[in-house]
């Protein structure tokens, strides 16, 4: 009995839809991928290439050698204050992350318009533990980043499997 309710609830959770959180997974028939960029800090570029790695999708040096490519345009970071506490001091910092890219295929032509991925979190300032406060600052800026490498392998979901036959796709924010 107790079998039988396991494969019942298995089946039943496969069927909705439901998954694990991180549980995506980027076709490996997009074949090889080349991630672009003039920005100065390669660190988003390198969470990028981790995660395709993960996924079993190439990545290589040359936008020559890719069956697509991740142009990544612009990054903002921002950082304001939340909100005071009753001393007049911050109490909470809200950081904004930004990304602009596209995704090209491989003969150069661009397949989406200008994309951007867009993260925002808060975070408390503890005025007794400043080394706490700027802890969490890093642990909430790296959660900012992966949250915006999640975003561009959603783009990268809906690709078409053979891009050099393939016609443009619009992908739309």
């Amino acid at each position: 009995m107790r079998y039988i309710l396991l494969a019942t609830t298995i089946a039943m959770l496969c069927s909705c839809g439901w998954q694990l959180r991180d549980a995506q997974v980027v076709p490996s028939t997009i074949g090889s991928l080349h991630v672009a960029t003039q920005l100065p800090n390669r660190e988003i570029v390198n969470q990028l290439t981790r995660a395709l790695n993960v996924y079993g999708v190439e990545v290589v040096d040359s936008a020559s050698q890719a069956d697509y490519s991740v142009m990544i345009i612009d990054f903002r970071e921002t950082r304001r204050i939340a909100t005071l506490n009753a001393s007049a001091r911050v109490a909470e910092y809200q950081l904004n992350d930004d990304l602009d890219f596209m995704i090209a295929g491989a003969t150069g032509e661009p397949l989406t318009s200008l994309l951007t991925a867009s993260v925002e979190r808060s975070y408390e300032i503890e005025e007794r533990d400043i080394l706490s406060s700027e802890n969490e600052e890093r642990l909430v800026k790296r959660e900012m980043r992966e949250e915006i490498v999640r975003q561009i392998l959603n783009r990268l979901k809906v690709l078409p499997a053979n891009p050099r036959t393939a016609p443009t796709v619009e992908i739309d924010k």
